[in-house]
């Protein structure tokens, strides 16, 4: 069986060993064969690979924006093998996202930091080819909306789960260039041999909230895919997690973790996920850690515990009794009544069909430490469609690696731009849709805009924000 070079250490990062190894049995289920990696390898080959990367990140910065943009383009036209879409400079949802732009500009002194929010194809078979068309169109809708040379930046993942089907080289050199030139993020970075966490400890994951929020802070561009990966691993990862820090926030217990810890320990399953749970010892006494692992781990189908009989609940969309009610119990261990248990199992329902998390925190983040400082925030949704039936399939997380982890377009009801053929025919596609501003905030409360031909003001916390965009734009 494939494994992924991980160990238990203590932190959080112990936590994505779930998602490692959940990913570990879908290989071996479904009899796909990955480029053979061994420690000794990864010893000889990380290293020098990840120095050719940084040597080119600091060669990129010295070129000016525009030309670093060609070069972008041109490599994602190869990668994407030429089936490439035009990309619809032209478009009408372009032309008042601009206008917006110079707006916000006008009105703060300001100029708005930019962030485009990819959507996630398939990584594998004929949709994979969007994943690299998705960030080209992020990256030059970008340019277009900042009126000048820019350097957009990719929020990318560079450790080796996202990068299991490129080669050692390929690998160690692409977590090099992206993890400095963008915002590489490496999921794994404790477990890297000590060579290769020395040279690459910028893209480690403890770094990447500081790396993004100082340059949206600054004003900056960035793309990113909103899910952080594709639906299996996004309902883990952010659905699951996020919904139970949410619950944990609201709980009268919040400031009593070893009681919490204690009426956990009441049950046998999550004893057990105690006992041999991936995890070090350090994360098992934090009883907040331990009890999202746990909810993980049940979404995940418990992979530490062996191969799941069939797609687990992370993969299906659909919650599992044994899921629904290791959930339930984790509302129990939090001491909250009954009438909002049946409320947060509501919530944690609607967002478990999609292949999207509405990422509150992230927008939450965003909120309390960019917009309130004073810098407004534009978010443009690029989103890709599938052409069979000509309608918008937006997913979760864009994917830039190299591996897993045709004139101007057509405007599609709502003033979308599309740039492909066009939305009825059989092929697919990548959408630029309507930008939303965030122009200021008064304490919790946003203002915000939502583009379009008849553009409509909008008020609310950050959190009301991540649903009613994530719901507008993303499934």
């Amino acid at each position: 069986m494939y494994t992924y070079p991980t160990r238990p250490t203590g932190t959080a990062q112990d936590l994505m060993t779930i998602v490692t190894r959940a990913g570990e049995l879908v290989l071996d289920r479904e009899g796909t064969v990955l480029p053979h990696k061994t420690a000794l390898a990864r010893s000889l080959c990380e290293p020098p690979c990840n120095l050719v990367g940084v040597l080119m990140w600091t060669l990129l910065e010295l070129l000016p924006a525009d030309v670093v943009l060609f070069c972008h383009d041109a490599a994602y036209r190869k990668l994407a093998g030429g089936r490439v879409y035009p990309f619809a400079a032209g478009s009408p949802a372009l032309a008042r996202a601009a206008a917006e732009v110079r707006a916000l500009e006008a009105e703060t002194g300001r100029p708005p930091a930019l962030v485009a929010l990819l959507s996630h194809p398939p990584v594998l078979g004929e949709m994979g080819h969007l994943n690299f068309e998705l960030v080209r169109h992020a990256a030059l809708a970008l340019r277009i909306l900042r009126g000048r040379p820019c350097r957009p930046r990719l929020v990318a993942a560079v450790d080796p789960f996202a990068l299991d089907t490129a080669g050692l080289p390929a690998e160690g050199l692409y977590a090099g260039f992206m993890g400095f030139y963008h915002l590489g993020l490496d999921r794994l970075s404790f477990a890297r041999g000590s060579l290769s966490a020395l040279i690459m400890g910028e893209a480690a994951w403890p770094r990447l909230a500081p790396r993004l929020l100082r340059r949206l802070g600054g004003g900056a561009e960035v793309a990113m895919a909103l899910s952080g990966g594709i639906p299996a691993t996004a309902r883990v990862l952010y659905t699951v997690r996020e919904w139970v820090a949410s619950q944990r926030r609201r709980s009268l217990r919040r400031g009593e973790p070893a009681e919490v810890l204690r009426r956990l320990r009441e049950w046998d399953d999550f004893r057990r996920f105690e006992a041999r749970g991936p995890h070090g010892p350090g994360l098992r006494r934090c009883a907040w850690r331990m009890l999202e692992g746990w909810a993980m781990s049940a979404a995940a189908g418990h992979p530490w515990n062996g191969a799941a009989s069939g797609p687990t609940c992370a993969e299906t969309g659909t919650m599992s009794p044994e899921g629904r009610g290791i959930w339930e119990r984790c509302l129990e261990a939090l001491g909250l009544p009954q009438a909002e248990r049946a409320a947060a199992m509501s919530l944690l329902a609607e967002e478990w069909a999609r292949e999207t998390p509405f990422r509150r925190r992230l927008f939450r983040v965003l909120a309390g430490r960019v917009l309130a400082r004073g810098r407004p925030v534009l978010f443009v949704p690029v989103v890709h469609h599938d052409g069979a039936q000509g309608s918008a399939v937006p997913g979760g997380q864009a994917s830039s690696s190299p591996g897993r982890g045709g004139g101007q377009g057509a405007v599609v009801p709502g003033g979308q731009a599309s740039s492909s053929p066009g939305r009825g025919g059989d092929r697919p596609g990548i959408e630029v849709r309507e930008a939303w501003s965030w122009r200021g905030a008064a304490g919790a409360r946003i203002r915000a805009r939502v583009l379009g031909k008849t553009p409509r003001d909008w008020q609310g916390t950050a959190e009301e924000f991540a649903v009613e965009f994530g719901k507008a734009n993303y499934e």
